[in-house]
């Protein structure tokens, strides 16, 4: 993690225990030169995360370019890091601005409130607060510049006028740490017990007692791994109840399986599955060989990811294990042997790689929560297992296309004049819609985007945050792993 220097800066909290954190980057208390004296206390530093991804990777993102760790928290919008190296891309606007637009800020926090009220908080890293602060007169059109294509009007008015920071809990790691941590391999037994340490720890999650070194073996990585891919399956049966669709999964999950990235939202308030598009173009068929995103089915998404990492990892692994310049035998030894129980604990029969056995398992899922009848049923595992191939890189079966019928909803645009219509497949016509909580939800959303100043923009939200929080919790999942 990288050091960040920050600076008291004028937001304003949702909740007064947050008024620490009003705080923004300040890299030029750095200074040029090393007598410049850079700050050093803790309380004026944010640490930001270097990330290096398996899979793919935009130049110039270092990691985390506008967020950090300061003072126990997770914050994010507080300005450009040290890592938002694309800083002058002019191809890159909103990830190199070091800006969170407000609409985002209250997506992440309403959809924790009402994930909470459903009992499902342990899902995400949860998003407990939230400050804002007026936007400068002329960052109006910069932030406007930041979505090529649309004009400032087509912006929410909150995010004409306002500017925010998120507030999490901290303590969490992504996959893509773990692979830029190996990627700067440094020999020494200190650096190794602490590198697998914190990977044990951080694929363990905040529920698991912390492991001790003398109980660090290669098994515990590998079972660790194993757990922390199941917790993530069961995590995503608890959104597809719930009725909660993210957008964005690439590098948006921690290591433990826990959602993160929490900005853009679709809520649909119970299950739901189908396509999402801009309003006009919501196609008449689907073809389930195709890449386009089937909602209900992006745990695969998620999982790709873990694959490719867990690829990443063995390899890596057994090149150090017999390549690692300086390293001693020991160190090379637990370094092979690592690879081998990874290899061991995720054969090539084990779900994770076998297409067949997971579209089975999602299929029995959502087929559970969706209470279809078998005909429905087969014609959903057709769709899934076509969907399975294609998200995990094989060569799906000849399949039909599948009609589409179009759903009225409520829904709040999940991006910034980004609006969505819905459709579903037409067997799934009479089993899927949406709740009295997903058109709370998104009613809500729609008012917070009307607002225009901080003291409405956080009245509205404390509003929306009591009704979210009323809701029952979802009934409990079929568990997709549960004959796994």
């Amino acid at each position: 993690m990288v050091p960040v220097p920050v600076a008291p800066a004028r937001f304003t909290p949702l909740h007064a225990r947050h008024a620490r954190y009003a705080v923004q980057v300040d890299l030029g208390r750095i200074g040029p030169f090393g007598f410049s004296a850079p700050p050093r206390r803790e309380a004026e530093l944010l640490y930001a995360d270097l990330q290096t991804n398996a899979d793919n990777n935009v130049a110039r993102r270092l990691g985390a370019g506008r967020a950090g760790v300061h003072a126990g928290k997770y914050l994010k919008g507080v300005g450009r890091t040290l890592l938002a190296a694309n800083w002058s891309d002019s191809e890159d606007g909103y990830h190199n601005s070091g800006h969170l637009l407000p609409s985002a800020a209250a997506r992440e926090y309403l959809a924790s409130c009402y994930l909470e009220g459903r009992q499902a908080g342990e899902t995400l890293v949860r998003c407990e607060g939230l400050l804002l602060a007026p936007l400068p007169p002329e960052a109006e059109r910069y932030v406007a510049s930041l979505l090529p294509g649309w004009e400032t009007h087509h912006l929410a008015p909150v995010d004409r006028r306002l500017q925010a920071i998120t507030v999490k809990e901290a303590g969490f790691a992504r996959m893509s740490n773990f692979a830029w941590a190996l990627s700067q391999w440094r020999c020494g037994a200190p650096f190794l017990i602490e590198l697998f340490l914190r990977m044990a720890r951080y694929l363990g999650g905040p529920s698991e007692p912390q492991p001790r070194p003398g109980d660090l073996t290669p098994e515990v990585i590998a079972r660790q791994l194993e757990r922390a891919t199941e917790r993530l399956v069961h995590h995503f049966e608890r959104f597809f109840h719930a009725g909660v669709y993210w957008g964005s999964f690439h590098n948006n999950f921690t290591a433990d399986g826990r959602f993160l990235d929490l900005e853009t939202p679709v809520i649909f308030g119970g299950p739901f599955l189908g396509v999402l598009a801009a309003p006009g173009k919501l196609p008449v068929s689907l073809d389930p060989a195709d890449s386009r995103p089937v909602v209900g089915c992006e745990v695969l998404r998620c999982l790709r990811q873990v694959r490719t990492f867990l690829a990443f990892l063995v390899d890596r692994l057994e090149w150090l294990g017999r390549s690692a310049p300086d390293a001693g035998e020991l160190e090379r030894r637990f370094l092979r042997d690592t690879a081998e129980a990874l290899r061991a604990r995720f054969p090539p029969s084990h779900w994770l790689h076998d297409a067949g056995a997971l579209g089975e398992m999602l299929t029995t899922s959502l087929a559970s929560a969706l209470a279809l009848p078998p005909r429905a049923e087969a014609e959903l595992g057709a769709l899934v297992e076509a969907q399975c191939r294609t998200m995990l890189n094989e060569t799906p079966r000849r399949t039909n296309s599948i009609r589409l019928v179009p759903v009225e909803m409520l829904l709040a645009h999940p991006e910034p004049a980004l609006p969505v219509v819905a459709g579903v497949p037409h067997f799934l016509e009479d089993f899927v819609g949406q709740t009295h909580a997903g058109r709370a939800f998104n009613e809500a959303l729609r008012q917070v985007d009307g607002t225009e100043d901080v003291a409405t923009a956080l009245h509205v939200i404390r509003e929306a945050e009591t009704t979210l929080r009323g809701f029952a919790p979802a009934d409990t999942a079929c568990s997709m792993l549960s004959g796994a």
